[in-house]
């Protein structure tokens, strides 16, 4: 019981199910997250901690950037905890959206290209 209660804290913000699922479609940095949800990153570090703690969300520096991923071993673990609620077991799919989603600026930056002057003022602090 005490994963189905950690996983529906989780859930339980509109804001992080949208950064889900973003996230499901590709991993991106938190800057591109706020600027695609139009939050601020501060915010958006905040609900990626709170999905990093329940397990969904894994985290990767690259260059100057954390970069945020669905953690499918985090989702099926819950996928197995929910089966006697739910009947079922849920399992990670790629959406298959990859970055068409993402404005094309931001994903350079994100992606280690260019970075504007404020990205590198608001340069997410490592582990957030």
């Amino acid at each position: 019981m005490r994963e189905q209660i950690r996983l529906f804290k989780a859930l339980s913000s509109e804001s992080r199910l949208k950064v889900l699922l973003l996230l499901k479609e590709h991993p991106q940095c938190v800057h591109l997250i706020a600027s695609r949800l139009k939050m601020t990153q501060p915010a958006v570090s905040q609900h990626l901690r709170a999905l990093k703690e329940a397990g969904l969300v894994k985290a990767e520096k690259r260059g100057t950037f954390m970069h945020y991923a669905m953690n499918p071993r985090g989702v099926e673990g819950y996928g197995k905890a929910l089966a006697g609620i739910f009947g079922g077991w849920a399992r990670l799919q790629q959406s298959g959206k990859g970055t068409a989603n993402c404005p094309p600026k931001l994903l350079k930056e994100c992606q280690g290209g260019q970075t504007s002057r404020r990205s590198r003022q608001h340069r997410p602090k490592e582990g957030s």
